[in-house]
């Protein structure tokens, strides 16, 4: 199977080369473990190769964003300024959203309106009052948002849209949004907060062809909290069942390597 090299070079030989082409895959974690560092790397090192990205941000700006990856060596403005990345804003239609509600607010941003365009989200009239009905945006509009020809897309945070939801919707929901990427051959990585995955059973996990875990814990050897992962999911591809200690440092992710035998899922 043909990889996408995920940007950390430890964590490419720990799975074969990179995360299996064409494929969703999920990463989660406690807030801090690294989640969205993890979609930076895949980004830059997709955008390095020619790829076309998009990145959908639910819950931090595309400033916040890009001064995080530039902070850790993975400077995207370039490729932003070349057209091989786009960050759509859904933080800026969620928040605003809330504000007009809160009476706040009662105009719409050129990202808003550039949202509600792509994702149909003025479908319904209101029948009692001229205008239409702004709908939320559901995990079904994120189709919509990463057109055919997208090589990689990084959703970062799809737990945002996972609340008010039951197990049954949200399972039915992403599954059809991760096949549909799938068919369009897109390499996905969901990047779901803590939370939002065990409030929604972790089910998640059975929808995607990989999954990561990240973790914040003690180490028992030297008393202090460190940074763990473990992959006990990707399919067509040989992976140890041991957990790796990393370290975020100025460079990104620095993964420890693994001596662990390797099992076939």
């Amino acid at each position: 199977m043909e990889r996408m090299p995920t940007g950390i070079a430890n964590l490419d030989k720990k799975i074969s080369g990179g995360y299996p082409k064409g494929k969703g895959i999920l990463i989660t974690g406690v807030p801090g473990a690294g989640k969205t560092i993890f979609g930076l790397h895949f980004l830059h090192k997709s955008c390095m190769d020619g790829k076309k990205c998009i990145m959908v941000a639910t819950e931090e700006t595309p400033e916040d964003l890009l001064e995080q990856a530039a902070m850790l060596g993975l400077g995207l403005e370039s490729f932003i300024e070349k057209g091989l990345l786009q960050i759509k804003q859904v933080i800026e239609f969620r928040t605003r959203s809330i504000a007009r509600e809160a009476r706040l607010l009662d105009d719409y941003s050129d990202i808003e309106i550039d949202i509600i365009e792509e994702t149909h989200l003025d479908r319904h009239i209101r029948p009692d009052q001229e205008g239409f009905n702004i709908e939320e945006i559901d995990l079904l509009d994120l189709v919509r948002l990463i057109p055919e020809g997208s090589d990689v897309a990084v959703i970062d945070n799809i737990g945002v849209l996972a609340f008010g939801m039951g197990p049954k919707e949200f399972r039915d929901k992403f599954d059809t949004l991760n096949r549909l990427l799938a068919n369009q051959k897109t390499s996905t990585l969901y990047i779901m907060d803590e939370a939002a995955y065990e409030m929604t059973h972790k089910i998640a996990d059975y929808s995607t062809y990989g999954a990561v875990k990240l973790m914040v814990k003690e180490n028992p050897y030297t008393g202090k909290n460190e940074r763990f992962l473990s992959i006990p999911k990707m399919r067509s591809t040989k992976i140890s069942l041991d957990i790796n200690v990393f370290d975020i440092t100025s460079a990104g992710i620095s993964l420890k390597g693994s001596k662990a035998k390797l099992v076939e899922l």
